[in-house]
């Protein structure tokens, strides 16, 4: 979320990184490569993997998946209000944070899809995973 502090130079945003080191290899087994792009895909929205085409011997060439063993990964995370200046603490205006989040909205077919086909319950009923704040 937004973070608005006291003064314009304490104002923030809250959030998380992740850095990864690692040396990354191409995965160039075919069923594992297929694994792994059906993982991707299953991450996104469960249940979507088993109701759409898989990727053709074309889309498989034409994309790279990349097998990264971590060596060593660090996170950064800025959360919670701002952090003024002592002095400031006693100004008159407003501090704190604005929560933002992403939320689905209703589907919207595709302008060339068949009116006889409705979206799937993996679809019409997607809730994106919420991180728990802390």
């Amino acid at each position: 979320g937004l973070v608005l502090a006291r003064s314009a130079f304490h104002h923030s945003v809250n959030y998380r990184s992740v850095v990864v080191l690692g040396t990354a290899t191409p995965v160039e087994d075919p069923t594992a490569k297929l694994e792994a792009l059906e993982a991707i895909v299953e991450h996104v929205v469960p249940g979507r993997s088993g109701s759409v085409r898989g990727p053709n011997a074309k889309e498989l060439r034409a994309t790279t998946v990349l097998r990264l063993p971590l060596i060593e990964a660090s996170a950064k995370i800025r959360s919670g209000p701002p952090l003024d200046d002592e002095e400031d603490y006693g100004l008159g205006c407003w501090a704190g944070e604005v929560p933002l989040r992403t939320i689905a909205l209703a589907p919207v077919a595709d302008p060339r899809l068949a009116s006889a086909i409705s979206p799937p319950p993996s679809v019409v009923g997607y809730r994106r995973p919420v991180a728990r704040r802390g």
